[in-house]
């Protein structure tokens, strides 16, 4: 199937960055620009979703349509048993009335044979195996038990509900099986009426960096992928103050105010567990056609951490945004991440019998609102 994929050339990259200007400029036409930041309020901050015991919930990808909220998270399925699966904890009113797992691994040898997690969904218009599909997913999967050989794939839907029926290969790939890879799909829609996607993501092996591309799924048998281009980093902060980088980020489109806005996590990384991810995650935008470019400098629109919600690690955050992409409350935007608690050992001396934290198996999820 990968060889019957056409991918457009270099050549191409600029006409199919006009493609992605003029379609992003439909939903932003009516629009001026408006300046002003975002002020986070530490009494918004409220429970979304709690697993229970022996179990977590990671890197939401959240719709609010309405009183509904559509919640795809990585979560497992087992007590215990660190798995990854895609679930989907559906709210409405501001409660849940239900969760299950809606994507799992495939049977070997498949490249998503061990984990599925990262969900990103967006509607559009694919037209697949003779059906039309109107929503699809975006996820990370791997073939072996580690943080290594992730790809990124897709999965299509009638409705946001399922069920979800996969695209056989991955979309973005990496040739080296033993780094991280690539993952971290997060997705906007050109068009509720198209196949073509913004689609930003993670590429790990002799560095971490950040890139997009434009992928039109119209008919996936013969999807074209765009170059890629790496996304821009000047501007970004890191927890300490200094300049950071940009990895586990989920996007939308400001269309009021043309911009793209990241929800990201932030080094560097803590000394004691969870020393892998992140103490906190930076909100941050862009003049859209900066981004476009693949230049431009980030805002930083303030630093979500353990201060203004009082949690020991705040992580894995995703934007509340509508079914193409778009901030659900442009004026008053808000983020669902996940907690952790925090405890020895340390990454220097990894003695677990000193842990007071079974960090893994904290993480739950949380809102905050702000203002513009």
């Amino acid at each position: 199937m990968l060889g019957r994929k056409r991918r457009w050339t270099m050549a191409g990259a600029g006409a199919a960055a006009a493609v992605v200007v003029a379609a992003l400029a439909v939903q932003t036409q009516a629009a001026a620009d408006v300046p002003g930041g975002i002020d986070w309020d530490p009494g918004t901050v409220e429970s979304v979703y709690a697993p229970a015991d022996g179990y977590y919930a990671y890197a939401p990808s959240v719709v609010r349509d309405g009183d509904t909220e559509w919640i795809w998270t990585c979560h497992n399925d087992e007590f215990r048993v660190i798995e990854d699966h895609i679930y989907l904890t559906k709210r409405v009113a501001g409660s849940v009335v239900s969760t299950a797992s809606v994507l799992q691994a495939s049977p070997a040898p498949a490249w998503d044979s061990f984990h599925t997690c990262d969900p990103s969904v967006v509607k559009g218009r694919f037209d697949y195996a003779g059906t039309r599909y109107r929503y699809a997913m975006f996820y990370l999967g791997n073939d072996v038990d580690a943080s290594a050989h992730n790809q990124i794939g897709v999965a299509f839907a009638v409705t946001p509900d399922g069920p979800w029926v996969k695209y056989p290969d991955p979309v973005i790939t990496t040739p080296d099986g033993t780094s991280w890879g690539v993952g971290q799909p997060t997705a906007v829609s050109l068009s509720a009426e198209s196949g073509r996607i913004l689609l930003g993501y993670t590429r790990g092996d002799t560095s971490t960096r950040a890139y997009v591309t434009t992928i039109d799924l119209s008919k996936p048998d013969r999807m074209r992928v765009a170059p890629e281009r790496q996304i821009s980093i000047a501007g970004l902060t890191g927890a300490d103050g200094d300049p950071d980088y940009l990895n586990g980020f989920d996007m939308a489109l400001d269309a009021a105010r043309k911009e793209i806005v990241v929800v990201r996590e932030q080094h560097p990384y803590p000394n004691d567990n969870p020393w892998w991810i992140g103490p906190s995650v930076q909100v941050d935008r862009m003049p859209l056609k900066d981004f476009l470019r693949g230049a431009g400098t980030w805002t930083p629109s303030g630093d979500i951490d353990e201060e203004l919600t009082g949690f020991d690690r705040v992580h894995n955050a995703g934007l509340v945004r509508t079914w193409t992409g778009t901030l659900a409350s442009p004026d008053a935007p808000e983020v669902v991440f996940t907690s952790s608690c925090s405890s020895l050992p340390t990454v220097d001396d990894q003695d677990w019998s000193q842990a007071t934290c079974d960090s893994l198996y904290s993480y739950d999820l949380w809102s905050i609102t702000g203002e513009r």
